[in-house]
C-alpha cells in the first residue's frame, strides 16, 4: 500500500498577530497523529497582512485517509477555513 502526500492550507479568521498564528501551528503539529506524518508547516503570506499556513501531511493511501486531518485542523481555534489544496501518491 503506497502513501498519500497533500498540501493542506488554513487561513485563519481574519489578520492575527504572531503569536496566534505560532499558537495554530503548534496545535497543527499535535492533531497530526500516526499512522500521518507531517511534513512541513510554513506560514505563507496571503494579502495585506493576512497570513495562512501551507501543511504537507503524508498519509496511508486509504479511502477517507485524509479527511480525520482535515476535520481536526478545521476545529482549531481561529482557523475559519481548511482546503485541500494538492494531492499526490508516493
Amino acid at each position: 500500500m503506497g502513501e498519500v502526500i497533500a498540501l493542506i492550507r488554513l487561513m485563519p479568521d481574519g489578520v492575527i498577530s504572531d503569536q496566534d498564528i505560532n499558537a495554530i501551528s503548534d496545535e497543527v503539529k499535535k492533531a497530526v497523529q500516526k499512522p500521518a506524518r507531517l511534513g512541513r508547516v510554513e506560514i505563507k503570506q496571503i494579502a495585506f497582512g493576512l497570513r495562512g499556513l501551507d501543511v504537507t501531511v503524508a498519509v496511508p493511501d486509504v479511502e477517507g485517509g485524509l479527511d480525520p486531518i482535515v476535520e481536526k485542523f478545521g476545529k482549531i481555534k481561529k482557523v475559519d477555513n481548511v482546503e485541500v489544496v494538492d494531492v499526490g501518491r508516493i
